[in-house]
C-alpha cells in the first residue's frame, strides 16, 4: 500500500495497537486470512452482491451450508433490502481535501430510501464485531466522507445531510442506529491529524493488555521483541 494512502483498517489498527500497526503496515509482515470467519464473510458478501445485481442465487444456496443460509435469511428479512439499490461493492479512491493523502476502500452497498430521502451506506458484518463507538469509528467516518466526495462519479445529486451509514451484523440483527453525516465534524481535519500522529511517531509501543488477546497474528513477534 502506498505510504500516502490510508484506509479504515490502518486507522483502526493504529488506534488499537501501535506495535501491531508497525508489524502490519510498516514492516509489511502479512499473514494469509484463512480462518472460518474470513471464508464465511467472503461467501456472504459475494452472495449479497450477486443478489443486489439482480442475478439468481438459488443455485448457490442449494450447495451452501446451514450457517450461510442462516446469515442469508437474516439479510432477506432486513428492511434495507427493500430499498432501491444504488451500487454494490463500490471501490473508491478519495483525496483528503487538497492534501497529498488519499483514502481508499470498498463500500459493500449503497441504497436509497425514498420515504426518508436518504442514501444508506451499508456495511455487512458477519465475523467481526460492530465497533463500540460506531459514530467515532474510522470506518463510518471514512465511508461517509468518501461517498460524499465521490457521489458525482455515480451521477448522483445529494447533500451531506442526505447520507447515513449503517452497520448490519448477521445473523444477530441487534444493530446500532444509523450514523448521519455530521456537518459538525471536520472529517478532513480528523484524518490529517491522525496521519500526522502516525508519521511523526518514532517508537511503536504495544498496547497492554493486548486488545486482540490470542487473535493477533503478531503476538509471538510482539512478545519476543
Amino acid at each position: 500500500m502506498d505510504k500516502n494512502t490510508f484506509n479504515h483498517d490502518k486507522f483502526n489498527t493504529w488506534e488499537k495497537c501501535k506495535k501491531r500497526y508497525y508489524f502490519k503496515y510498516i514492516k509489511e509482515l502479512k499473514w494469509p486470512e484463512l480462518g472460518d470467519n474470513y471464508k464465511l464473510g467472503q461467501s456472504i458478501h459475494a452472495l449479497i452482491d450477486y443478489y443486489l445485481r439482480g442475478l439468481k442465487v438459488d443455485h448457490l444456496l442449494k450447495t451452501a451450508d446451514s450457517e450461510i443460509k442462516t446469515h442469508w435469511e437474516s439479510i432477506q428479512n432486513h428492511s434495507i433490502i427493500k430499498n432501491d439499490v444504488i451500487v454494490t461493492e463500490w471501490a473508491f479512491n478519495s483525496r483528503i481535501g487538497d492534501s497529498k493523502y488519499w483514502l481508499n476502500g470498498r463500500i459493500d452497498a449503497v441504497f436509497y430510501n425514498k420515504e426518508q430521502a436518504k442514501y444508506i451506506i451499508a456495511d455487512w458484518k458477519t465475523g467481526q464485531n460492530i465497533p463500540k463507538n460506531p459514530e467515532s469509528d474510522f470506518q463510518s467516518m471514512l465511508y461517509l466522507y468518501a461517498f460524499y466526495r465521490g457521489h458525482k462519479d455515480l451521477k448522483l445529486k445529494l447533500k451531506q445531510e442526505d447520507i447515513v451509514f449503517q452497520y448490519i451484523k448477521t445473523p444477530n440483527m441487534d444493530n446500532p442506529s444509523s450514523i448521519s453525516f455530521s456537518t459538525k465534524k471536520d472529517y478532513e481535519e480528523i484524518f490529517l491529524e491522525k496521519i500526522n500522529e502516525i508519521e511523526s511517531t518514532k517508537v511503536f509501543y504495544k498496547t497492554d493488555p493486548c486488545p486482540l488477546k490470542t487473535h493477533c497474528q503478531y503476538k509471538k513477534l510482539c512478545l519476543s521483541d
